[in-house]
């Protein structure tokens, strides 16, 4: 038998010191005896004894009893014993994808039904749906880049995301590729053992050329970006969220198109792919398509064994005992109690209501 948390029986010394101690005092108490005049009693649920001289104290000993017994049996559960083994299911997966979604307002438009920033979401769904294991994060862009929930196999975190994301989600409007790119380095493992992918989910819009210079961080690091151009050329214009349309500082509306530049250099510079996105593609087939091109991660489904939890098996004499000690202790109302004095000559019964 193991523990998986050994550290929490140190706490068994205060159930075993508690009951040393009060035992400890007992016996104090019955050597020392008391004065002739002076009366000791003991109170139950039920009753209450006088007496001269030392108190009997059985009764109150059992009821100790069974409350050290409920905390002992209660700290070894938190313990988790566990003893035997039983396989489970466990995927080895060397394939991570960093999911990058471009926030800023251009992603509004409406040439892409219903609009380029929910076709984002839309595509980022079907692959969250078909992947099995792949280590998945995801970053917001747009004039500042955001880690937003770090490579992990858990896909309920970002499924929770997708729908609050939106151009106010970040403080600065524009887009700007070289704050995706510096986040994402840092957001993929130091080690280069798995394959590495960078979604990127964009209309393209850059206003500065300066991420040119982490081309060769990508690559050093295996980095292969697949690109998604979000929006058509013929463009739409930006709703401003006021029912107009943003406008230029001339005061002409602006006009927003697909510009894939950018976006092909990426994936051409990497070894990845460009797809334009403004028609629905698989992107799950697109990314097996890209990993064949290249060198494949491993992925293997183990079972592994695993110690069985028995700590529930501590569970319940911990809370039956507890529950009798309660009781024991705390009676549930107050009754009618005959008081024997012992040592004196009999008398009519008295009760008392205690």
């Amino acid at each position: 038998m193991s523990f998986a948390w050994p550290f929490v029986l140190w706490l068994l010394v205060i159930p075993l010191g508690l009951l040393a101690w009060d035992g400890a005092r007992r016996r104090r108490v019955a050597k020392d005896g008391a004065p002739q005049k002076m009366l000791r009693g003991e109170a139950g649920a039920r009753a209450l004894t006088l007496a001269s001289g030392p108190a009997p104290s059985t009764f109150l000993l059992r009821r100790r009893i069974w409350l050290g017994l409920g905390l002992v049996f209660a700290i070894v559960a938190l313990a988790r014993p566990q003893w035997g083994h039983e396989e489970e299911q466990a995927f080895d997966q060397s394939r991570e994808i960093l999911i990058a979604v471009d926030l800023s307002r251009s992603m509004l438009a409406p040439d892409v039904k219903p609009s380029r920033l929910e076709r984002s979401r839309l595509l980022i769904q079907s692959l969250l749906e078909r992947l099995k294991g792949e280590r998945v994060g995801l970053v917001v862009f747009s004039g500042t880049a955001f880690l937003q929930s770090p490579l992990s196999a858990d896909y309920e975190i970002l499924r929770e995301f997708l729908p609050a994301l939106g151009p106010d989600y970040l403080p600065e409007g524009g887009t700007d590729y070289q704050a995706l790119l510096k986040t994402s380095l840092d957001a993929f493992a130091s080690t280069n053992s798995a394959d590495r992918f960078l979604i990127i989910l964009s209309d393209g819009e850059a206003h500065e050329d300066n991420w040119q210079s982490s081309l060769a961080q990508l690559k050093e690091h295996h980095i292969r970006v697949i690109s998604l151009g979000i929006g058509t050329a013929l463009g739409a214009m930006i709703p401003d969220g006021s029912g107009g349309f943003v406008k230029d500082p001339r005061g002409a509306v602006v006009l927003s198109r697909l510009e894939s530049s950018t976006l092909q250099k990426l994936a051409a510079e990497t070894g990845g792919a460009y797809r334009d996105a403004s028609a629905w593609i698989d992107l799950p087939a697109l990314l097996r398509q890209t990993v064949e091109a290249g060198r494949q991660g491993e992925f293997a489904n183990k079972r592994l064994p695993r110690a069985t939890e028995r700590f529930q098996w501590l569970l319940s004499p911990a809370l039956l005992c507890l529950i009798l000690s309660f009781w024991l202790e705390l009676p549930v109302r107050p009754r009618p109690r005959a008081i024997p004095i012992a040592g004196t000559a009999p008398r009519a019964p008295k009760e008392v209501l205690k």
